[in-house]
């Protein structure tokens, strides 16, 4: 029999990158036999299903949603003095103890196997969990980087310090934790939701889509920048904006200041149909891991305009053969290499058949060989 999954998430409900990969993922497991538990540490509402009837089970270990924390310029003050803030700090401090119980029940009821943390939350509640047995594989989603120019990366040595692996998204991210201070680890990309049958037809002119949150590091501004800047000469084309998040309000008072078509959709359950209405694909980021969204636009052969902002960007564009690669935060480098493509349909027709031809290793086949690989090495 093969040995038990616990999978576990920030959160498993939420429309994003992250939580589709773990569905992915777990549903992959279960397909090979494995037992899995897919676990998210806090609810998310609105709830959003990924995969109808899945054969893992669901838990998720919080009864309700994580309290913010105190704003930044009252934080002394509140820690201390204000007791709607005590009061907030308390309700945190139970809901993890609560978490904490709630995961052990999971791990005790069946038999012991691999705990897989998809992120660093969930690895803090798994510390404060008694575990003995249980293999840890800890993983980390956003670039070396990423993590090296935030708080991520005191925090991710910390937390995988003893466990026994840490899988990135790249050989550059592995071995730039591993200079930092991780022994053990190795790169495993994520799978790919689906594989498209039939490609989209990059071909046609119209559309030029981005999908993903809207919200500070995914550049989104600097892509309605950039449209403003093309989009008068070229009126047979749109901008079309694909989701949510807490810049949407300001991201549509820009585009209102812009003379250029510019729609704004909210998330989609179907990204695979969305991304095929358009003609190329602009992941505008500051900061990424393995771009999801890049490589579902290459496996349906379209073209992708990305930016320069992580060694996965980097691995997905093979040197710029597979998609085209700018400067991040650079508006008019980013109008550039969108009018190139606007105005070359037949360049469009030839990256996109680059770009699916390379991302077939990303298909959820060969990635979940290399999930059982891991697996087997953990366990002996």
């Amino acid at each position: 029999m093969k040995p038990r999954i616990v999978l576990m998430a920030n959160n498993i409900d939420e429309v994003g990158g992250a939580q589709r990969v773990v569905h992915v993922v777990a549903e992959g497991l279960v397909q090979r036999g494995y037992p899995v538990d897919l676990v998210g540490v806090t609810p998310f509402e609105p709830r959003h299903t990924f995969i109808d009837n899945p054969g893992f089970r669901r838990f998720t270990l919080m009864d309700r949603a994580w309290p913010p924390p105190p704003p930044p310029s009252d934080f002394r003050l509140a820690r201390y003095l204000l007791p709607s803030i005590r009061r907030r700090q308390a309700q945190r401090r139970r809901l993890t103890d609560e978490a904490a119980a709630a995961l052990a029940k999971i791990l005790a009821d069946g038999p012991r196997g691999i705990i897989v943390t998809a992120q660093l939350w969930a690895m803090e509640t798994v510390a404060r969990t008694p575990h003995q047995g249980w293999p840890v594989i800890g993983q980390y989603h956003s670039s070396f980087e990423a993590a090296a120019g935030g708080r991520d990366l005191a925090r991710s040595i910390e937390l995988y310090q003893d466990v026994d692996l840490v899988t990135l998204l790249t050989p550059t991210d592995a071995q730039g934790f591993q200079r930092a201070g991780l022994q053990s680890t190795r790169w495993l990309p994520n799978p790919l939701a689906f594989w498209p049958q039939t490609p989209a037809d990059p071909s046609r002119e119209g559309v030029v889509a981005y999908l993903g949150r809207f919200s500070p590091e995914k550049g989104t501004r600097f892509l309605i920048e950039a449209w403003g800047e093309i989009a008068a000469t070229h009126p047979g084309w749109r901008l079309r904006l694909i989701g949510s998040g807490p810049d949407e309000a300001a991201l549509r008072r820009q585009a209102a200041d812009v003379d250029a078509v510019i729609e704004f959709l909210p998330p989609v359950t179907d990204a695979m149909e969305a991304l095929r209405e358009s003609s190329i694909v602009v992941v505008p980021s500051l900061t990424e891991g393995l771009p999801l969204v890049m490589a579902e636009a290459m496996a349906l052969g379209l073209p992708v305009v990305a930016t320069d902002c992580s060694a996965g960007v980097r691995l997905l564009a093979d040197e710029s053969h597979t998609a085209r690669i700018v400067a991040r935060g650079d508006a008019g480098a980013l109008a550039d290499a969108l009018r190139h493509l606007i105005e070359n349909g037949p360049e469009r027709v030839r990256l996109g058949v680059a770009a699916r031809e390379s991302i077939a290793a990303y298909r959820i086949e060969p990635v979940m060989d290399l999930w059982e690989e891991m697996i087997a090495d953990v366990l002996r």
